[in-house]
């Protein structure tokens, strides 16, 4: 560090998220002082452009900065899925699809407007339940939404059974569906090596008056985690009519954040792993794997909420032993 009374310098600092059984950290720079802007993003005709605050001349975007807003814009929504995933236990998964007779399932706008109006009326009647929503294009180019719910009972759902199970072996043609008759399945299980769901009832909703539900209840939370993060990678992303890559209600849970300032005045956003106070840092040496560092100067290490108290109170774990007893990876 130098000193660089004309020129910018950074600090560093840490941001814990702490979720049930681990915390996530991240370390990044950020400006001691403000960095006047030279660009605005700009919507015209649905297109999105730069406007040069100085010039006031508008701008394409690069394929390069592109690229760059996208991955960024994916990792932030990356990182709040996992968190409120990991922070909310969720009982069933849902599946909205909209009936042509009913409403024009061609049209984005008229879909999302049915939906939102089908949640706003379930948060209205019940003000604790819970959901994550996943918004999915069909290969007919149709969204549906696939959802994660709790704290709403089956009575409130208007849930039905349909006679149809779980079935991970399914067919319908040459494509998987995953359900089947109970008939079915209780002829050609014996031929198969189950999984948690396979034979779990499929409900449907019947006071949803826009198309047709599927419900089932979740087995696995790990499982169906590890399932609705597909939905995020193949995501719509943002549109003049879906906003977001998903949606959430706002009485989720969420960890407690704590910001820390770790150093000040490094020259400039530098590669992180080669910083003598990070590599020192007892967080990182006891960290569950290997840290993640980003192409934005972002060290992210995941570590046991055990093993954190234990270092916070000063015991640091010395040995394998040790950190294996709190529960931790070595």
């Amino acid at each position: 560090m130098n000193d660089k009374n004309n020129s910018l310098t950074y600090n560093l600092y840490s941001t814990e998220r702490r979720y049930k059984d681990e915390t996530l950290i991240s370390f990044y720079f950020q400006p001691n002082s403000k960095i006047i802007k030279k660009f605005s993003p700009i919507d015209i005709n649905g297109e999105r452009y730069k406007l040069d605050l100085q010039s006031g001349e508008v701008k394409e975007y690069t394929k390069k900065e592109m690229l760059s807003s996208f991955n960024a814009s994916l990792r932030r929504t990356t990182i709040l899925m996992n968190m409120l995933l990991s922070m909310n236990d969720f009982d069933w998964f849902w599946t909205l699809t909209f009936d042509k007779e009913k409403i024009n399932r061609y049209d984005d706008q008229q879909v999302f407007n049915c939906y939102k109006k089908y949640i706003d009326n379930l948060k209205h009647k019940f003000p604790n339940f819970k959901y994550m929503c996943f918004p999915e294009r069909h290969e007919n180019n149709c969204i549906h939404f696939h959802l994660l719910t709790s704290d709403i009972t089956a009575k409130q759902m208007g849930l039905v059974n349909s006679g149809k199970v779980c079935c991970h072996w399914a067919m319908k043609g040459n494509k998987k569906i995953g359900l089947c008759s109970r008939e079915h399945f209780e002829k050609t299980k014996h031929l198969h090596q189950l999984k948690e769901t396979d034979g779990e009832p499929i409900y449907n909703i019947t006071t949803f008056a826009f198309g047709y539900t599927t419900v089932s209840r979740i087995c696995s939370r790990e499982r169906c985690n590890s399932y609705v993060k597909k939905y995020v990678e193949k995501a719509l992303g943002s549109t003049e009519t879906f906003k977001k890559r998903f949606y959430y209600s706002s009485n989720l849970n969420v960890p407690d954040i704590v910001k820390k300032l770790i150093g000040a005045d490094f020259e400039g956003p530098k590669e992180i792993e080669e910083l003598s106070c990070l590599q020192d840092n007892l967080f990182v040496k006891n960290a569950k794997g290997q840290p993640y560092v980003s192409d934005y100067n972002v060290m992210q290490v995941r570590i046991n909420n055990a093993i954190k108290d234990y270092i916070d109170k000063g015991l640091i774990p010395l040995t394998e032993k040790e950190i294996l007893e709190l529960g931790g990876i070595f």
